[in-house]
């Protein structure tokens, strides 16, 4: 007999849709990845129920780290309560231990909901259909959900269901170090229906906790089922429903004494409004969102659906309501990075949250403004004064760079960016600037901000060295965004940057000060900001070193000396593939590993002219290696800026496709979060045009054949800018509250004003080019 597709009536059409069509035991870990469900304070990896063999269950709390057996902290892949063991006459239903005959999994993007529908045949011959669909709450951050139908096809059977949550589950080892256990069980109780179960962190007492309810659907009549392993008979054709109810808390925002008691009245509370209830919630609370953030691609649905897996991601790992948790390197994931954050949530990330997400933007910021006092005391241990920012950080704020990891080639070496990688701090810096630009958020600026761009201003100046021969400051001792090239002198992305942050530190406590100068006086007797100091950092960004020769930027001193070698072959997706020589080797070269003076070209053009531009780009474009997934997703927006459309486009797919083709071979750790946010600029900044200029938002589109008309929208000033562009126009729309006035704008060089909730169309020629882009 045939059954029922239970859960099609609920899922989006294909456009919203990733699927697997077959049990491929290789790519397991990378669909755990792809198919992660969250809400930004839970993380779930897509791990099929039953947990086959070689599984990576993966459950992780924002802002829950644990150092116990780790060389350092890193985020807790906590016990796993998507575990549902299901037998059939004896025999598990498992895609590694039974045959499938019928095996499908759809992430739905749009509701952020999984769905699976498996034909499982046992020893003799006997069928068994088995559907879920499980999802994270996103109205309710607490709540996750999961259904499943089981159906005996050809003839009776006892099912043996065993529904629990996996306290067994280890962090994986890293180079030298085991695997790693960071709970102990404090709990495990019924509450009438309710499983209840607790367990502790070792190192910071962290509570996590989970209130289970399971409701039975069988033979015209639900009940609750307390017991953890129990049996159903079915006849041949009938059908039982399991609902599985899960409420987890942290003790993070909750007192311990009350963690169990909220636990438990949340569960039940979800259980009595119920899963058709819970779902249309959840498809609300995410329409809400994609009306912000979803782009449209008229012309090209493969890559709008690509470019929407990517959004997807980005929308998961991150949430409004938590102003004391960083963002990590593969969001919640997986336990790649081990969770820590780095400047890949400024530069990759921010932009997409500022112009989408203004609250988690702010958020983001708090969680580093919060980390000042600990990035004083690094500076002070390193020598320095101000505020200098961990390379890698975890809960505390702490430098947490790691001592070893394995290197490209498989040798392990010694870690030196915690050391010595400064331009993080400068980084964080200009993320402020931008979000100040876009959102308007005085408040922010003057409670935050201000103070951000203060310390950080301090560590450069005492960073930076006086070259009394040259006549110029200069950064001795740094690694730059190209980690091949380690502990060198004068990087030109991070001299750059730090003349900026420099700059623009002087430039925000005189306008502030003129605005607010009650304010702007207390917060500097309260950091002791002696008089002269915002003068001596403008005095010192004019005199910054930032080496060039015959036009070109060089990326830094005696990079120009390094010998030259043509790219190697490229892979499918345009990468060029490792050179034959040792990792160690590189630093010989001119082989960049990622995007470095492309990066200073791309984050601040107005320094360059159009020329300049170009020729750095296509120099150092011949160069580059693309050893991080941080690297496509630049060269793609910057090569659209300058009409390099061809190869544009394959960095833009080489960005779009590198968690859904597992492009770097470790997609299985979990998802290259800064290639999500790169990927949005690339889409947006590059190929829409879209920049900040002298504080206005700027339009040059660069639209690639066969992209019909790009669509999006912008939060600027707390109000959106509906965007559509084709290829003769570009159709703008200020949607604000505001009567009368006028939004100030460029497009494509020419001064332009929209009228609040008035469609204007502009016509541009897609090969004009501004003298300064």
């Amino acid at each position: 007999m045939r059954d029922k597709d239970y859960f099609n009536p609920y899922m989006s059409d294909a456009r919203w849709q990733i699927y697997e069509n077959a049990w491929l035991p290789d790519l397991q870990g990378v669909r755990e990845s792809q198919f992660a469900l969250g809400n930004g304070y839970i993380g779930s990896r897509g791990v099929l129920e039953e947990i086959p063999r070689k599984a990576s269950p993966g459950t992780f709390f924002a802002g829950v780290f644990d150092r116990l057996g780790s060389q350092v902290p890193e985020i807790v892949n906590a016990p796993n309560p998507i575990d549902l063991r299901i037998s059939a006459e004896g025999e598990k239903l498992d895609v590694s231990a039974m045959d499938s005959l019928d095996h499908r999994r759809v992430l739905d993007m749009r509701r952020s909901m999984l769905a699976r529908r498996t034909i499982y045949a046992n020893a003799g011959k006997q069928r068994f259909s088995y559907q879920s669909l499980r999802f994270v709450s996103l109205p309710n951050k607490h709540l996750a959900i999961m259904r499943v139908y089981l159906t005996a096809l050809d003839a009776p059977a006892t099912f043996t269901v065993i529904s629990d949550v996996d306290t067994s589950i280890v962090n994986q080892g890293i180079v030298t170090e085991g695997e790693k256990k960071h709970v102990n069980i404090q709990e495990v109780v019924k509450v009438g229906d309710v499983n209840y179960l607790c367990v502790k962190t070792f190192e910071k007492a962290t509570l996590i906790a989970y209130a289970t309810l399971l409701e039975v659907g069988y033979r015209n009549r639900s009940y609750y089922e307390p017991r953890r392993t129990f049996e159903l008979q079915v006849k041949r054709g009938e059908t039982i429903c399991l609902t599985k109810y899960i409420s987890m808390h942290t003790s993070r925002h909750l007192p311990p004494s009350r963690i169990k008691r909220i636990n438990v009245e949340h569960v039940q509370r979800a259980a009595r409004k119920g899963f058709e209830a819970l779902i249309r919630e959840q498809s609300k609370a995410w329409a809400i969102r994609w009306k912000q953030a979803d782009i449209g691609i008229a012309g090209d649905p493969d890559t709008e659906r690509a470019l929407r897996f990517n959004l997807y991601h980005l929308m998961i790992m991150a949430h409004e309501g938590d102003d004391d948790v960083g963002l990590g390197a593969k969001g919640l994931t997986g336990e790649g990075y081990r969770g820590h954050s780095f400047w890949d949530t400024e530069i990759f990330l921010l932009p997409y949250y500022i112009f989408n997400f203004p609250r988690v933007a702010r958020n983001l910021l708090l969680y580093r403004f919060h980390r000042l006092p600990q990035s004083r005391e690094i500076a002070i241990s390193r020598g320095y004064e101000g505020a200098m920012f961990a390379w890698e950080s975890a809960d505390t704020g702490e430098e947490v760079t790691p001592e070893w990891h394995k290197d490209l080639d498989g040798t392990i070496k010694k870690i030196s960016t915690g050391q010595i990688e400064h331009h993080i701090t400068a980084d964080i810096a200009f993320a402020v600037f931008q979000y100040f630009t876009v959102t308007g958020d005085e408040d922010f600026m003057l409670r935050y901000g201000l103070e951000m761009l203060i310390e950080t201003a301090r560590f450069w100046t005492s960073r930076m060295i006086f070259n009394q021969r040259r006549g110029y400051y200069e950064i001795k001792g740094v690694t730059g965004p190209d980690e091949f090239h380690e502990n060198i002198n004068n990087n030109a992305y991070t001299n750059s940057m730090a003349q900026w942050n420099l700059a623009m530190a002087a430039r925000f406590f005189r306008v502030l000060r003129s605005r607010e100068p009650l304010a702007v006086k207390k917060l500097s007797e309260r950091i002791r900001l002696r008089t002269g100091e915002p003068k001596e950092w403008r005095r010192i960004a004019g005199q910054v070193h930032i080496p060039r020769k015959l036009g070109l930027i060089e990326e830094f001193d005696g990079y120009f000396k390094r010998r030259h070698l043509p790219l190697p072959e490229v892979d499918d997706y345009f990468i060029p593939v490792m050179p034959d020589m040792p990792a160690k080797e590189l630093e010989r070269t001119q082989y960049v590993k990622q995007a470095d003076v492309a990066m200073l070209l791309y984050l601040r053009p107005d320094e360059f002219t159009a020329l300049e531009i170009e020729r750095n780009y296509r120099y150092y474009e011949s160069r580059t290696l693309h050893k991080s997934s941080l690297s496509p997703a630049i060269y793609a927006a910057l090569g659209a800026r300058v009409n390099d459309m061809i190869k544009a486009r394959r960095y833009l797919m080489a960005s779009l496709m590198i968690d859904l083709k597992n492009v770097y071979g470790n997609t299985p750790i979990g998802i290259h979060a800064a290639s999500l946010g790169g990927t949005w600029q690339a889409v947006v900044m590059g190929f829409g045009g879209v920049q900040i200029s002298k504080g206005l938002l700027d339009f040059e589109p660069h639209l690639p054949a066969g992209w019909k008309t790009l669509s999006f929208c912008l939060l600027w000033q707390q109000a959106p800018v509906w965007v559509a562009i084709d290829q003769k126009q570009i159709k703008l729309r200020w949607e604000t509250k505001k009567k009368g006035g006028s939004l100030a704008i460029v497009v494509n060089g020419s001064h332009r004003r929209l009228s609040p909730n008035r469609a204007i169309s502009f016509s541009y020629a897609q090969t004009k080019r501004r003298k300064k882009l």
